[in-house]
């Protein structure tokens, strides 16, 4: 057990741009729970739309305050106040733009604030993951995918004592290690396919504003999305989940009316299979 746990730990660490010290959990919820858990953080600083909807509900459980930061339509802007002790944010905002993950940890370490980053949509790339303190969901559908689980990585250069005795209460099996070496290893060629996926659509005719080499899903404006998403679902299955397509607004992806295409949902099926699909959004829109 404690091979693989090794082992598994030193394969991630050679996909991540600093040195971080591995925590293995449950959940990644459970993981940004006990980062925020420690009493050096009292005040934190979040997106204010493009974020894992936990930004907001695990402060308010840990009764800390939260301040929502103005964004470029999702993209964060890397100005900060000294009035915050973290900022939380994902490498793709909404999981459709990139997010300037190394100038934003350049500004935050000048002013003293304790980065972390959501980098469950972009690992292993290393354009990404410059936080004092990273977090990677390993649940479905996801890059890493395990079906449950996550890790939380924090720099060597910070220390989190109460943080990491919360962590330190996860245990996994062997076999979710084993699982997750074998994600690790694919990752790279999974991310690039996805991303592949996600430039079908960008061809098609669908209004599509937003237009991200490194997106995972697609924003589809729209301005009455609730009939036409009762007929798309009725139409069109994923390969995984119950739905393809998620409604907005919404704090998770993005505050515009209109909907998102989950390309993840659509990893393992055929090229044509996907052109089938945009051009069905296409012919029902």
């Amino acid at each position: 057990m404690e091979e693989i746990i090794l082992t598994t730990k030193k394969r991630i660490s050679q996909s991540l741009n600093r040195d971080y010290r591995l925590f293995f959990v449950n959940s990644a919820t459970f993981g940004l729970f006990s980062i925020l858990f420690d009493s050096n953080f009292s005040k934190i600083g979040i997106p204010d739309q493009g974020g894992f909807k936990g930004f907001i509900e695990i402060p308010n459980l840990l009764k800390k305050k939260y301040v929502e930061f103005p964004t470029e339509k999702g993209i964060i802007i890397p100005k900060f106040n000294k009035d915050i002790d973290a900022f939380l944010f994902t490498s793709l905002s909404g999981y459709m733009r990139s997010n300037p993950s190394k100038l934003i940890c350049q500004e935050t370490n000048r002013m003293g604030i304790v980065s972390i980053e959501d980098i469950s949509g972009t690992f292993p790339d290393k354009d990404f993951g410059w936080a004092d303190i990273i977090y990677c969901s390993t649940g479905s559908p996801k890059i890493l995918e395990c079906g449950y689980g996550g890790f939380v990585g924090i720099s060597t250069e910070i220390n989190l004592k109460e943080s990491e005795k919360v962590l330190s209460f996860s245990h996994l099996p062997t076999s979710y290690y084993e699982k997750l070496y074998t994600e690790v290893e694919n990752s790279n060629t999974k991310l690039n396919e996805i991303r592949d996926i996600v430039k079908i659509f960008y061809q098609s005719s669908l209004n599509i504003p937003y237009r991200d080499s490194k997106s995972l899903s697609i924003f589809v404006k729209y301005e009455n999305p609730n009939k036409l998403l009762e007929r798309l679902n009725r139409i069109i299955r994923p390969k995984s989940g119950k739905s393809l397509f998620t409604k907005c607004p919404r704090y998770d992806r993005v505050k515009e009316n209109g909907f998102v295409i989950e390309a993840i949902k659509l990893y393992g099926m055929k090229t044509e299979e996907i052109k089938e699909i945009s051009e069905k959004v296409e012919d029902l829109i």
